[in-house]
């Protein structure tokens, strides 16, 4: 072997190391850029899930108003009923159709309490119905329970609370 044959094997085993190199820094930012794709997925199903989860809670004390200030019969109360319940029942379908497009993306722990928060959200409106302001304030209060617990399941998933501290790190 003369030396012109060393150093061409010596290129080539270099050339391969580095083609190894370049083919496993491709297959790891390839699988970090699609770990960054999912996690703005779950972020923004998330932010879009709590969002529609919060305001249907706050539009949801009309219903505990019109129960504790209505003055009528049952037959009355039936009509005012029927005339308002929609616009709750939408906007509890409003949460359920977003659930419905982004739960696959969800882990399934955070997605079971979301279904369940759903149903809660369509219960809360049918209980209205029975005009009982004392259960319609606990099923209420469960709301807001029940959406913070989910909360706190997202940040978890998430790791906010690292995020924020690596980001403090950073910016400090």
């Amino acid at each position: 072997m003369t030396t012109s044959d060393t150093l061409s094997a010596g290129a080539l085993i270099i050339s391969l190391f580095a083609l190894v190199f370049s083919f496993f820094t491709y297959v790891k930012d390839r699988k970090r850029s699609n770990q960054d794709q999912i996690f703005q997925e779950k972020l923004t199903s998330y932010k879009e899930l709590l969002h529609l989860a919060r305001t249907t809670y706050l539009k949801f004390f009309d219903i505990i108003d019109y129960i504790q200030y209505f003055n009528g019969d049952q037959n009355q109360w039936e009509k005012k009923y029927n005339k308002i319940s929609g616009s709750y029942y939408g906007l509890a379908f409003e949460f359920k159709y977003t659930l419905s497009k982004v739960s696959f993306i969800i882990p399934e722990n955070i997605c079971n309490e979301l279904f369940e928060l759903e149903f809660a959200l369509t219960h809360f409106v049918t209980s209205g119905y029975y005009q009982d302001s004392e259960l319609s304030m606990k099923a209420y209060d469960s709301l807001d329970k029940r959406i913070n617990s989910i909360e706190h399941l997202i940040k978890s998933d998430l790791n906010v609370n690292k995020l924020n501290l690596s980001l403090t790190k950073r910016i400090n």
